[in-house]
């Protein structure tokens, strides 16, 4: 594969690894260092990359891969607490219907979040979360219904 092909296949698939990375690990900062690297190992092992396979699947999994690395790293390794005082927030209005949403989102385990992220932000089917994730798709349905069962029990709508 030629160097433009590469570029415009990077072009197409970048915004997509983008999302799923910045949902991934919350920063930024790691979002950013991670999707360059997704995209330099895709270019170091393009030569792995089956053309009758998901090229989008692929790359994605060389990002779950990355991601999940950085956080098991950032797990091993905490930042060093703070030696400022300690302030206390005072109490904050409740959250509007999405903000609680996106709350409980977070509360989910990562392979829960993980999933939901993909088939509902991504809107990827099942048989190509399969492939990003390496599990079975009806695994990955299972975990969606516990999760959103999980998001309904935290979720109640005001009365």
């Amino acid at each position: 594969m030629n160097g433009d092909a590469f570029a415009e296949l990077v072009r197409r698939h970048q915004p997509a690894v983008s999302r799923f990375v910045g949902r991934y690990l919350r920063s930024r900062e790691d979002a950013d260092e991670v999707v360059q690297e997704t995209f330099l190992r895709a270019w170091r092992q393009i030569a792995r990359f089956r053309p009758d396979t998901n090229f989008a699947a692929w790359v994605m999994t060389i990002a779950r891969f990355l991601c999940m690395a950085r956080l098991k790293d950032a797990a091993r390794h905490p930042p060093p607490a703070s030696l400022g005082p300690r302030h206390e927030t005072s109490a904050a209005p409740p959250p509007d219907p999405l903000e609680r949403l996106r709350l409980a989102c977070e509360k989910l385990p990562l392979a829960q979040r993980e999933v939901i992220a993909l088939r509902f932000l991504d809107d990827l089917d099942y048989r190509t979360i399969a492939k990003i994730t390496g599990d079975s798709e009806v695994a990955l349905r299972s975990r969606v219904h516990d999760a959103l069962e999980k998001l309904k029990a935290t979720i109640k709508p005001e009365d």
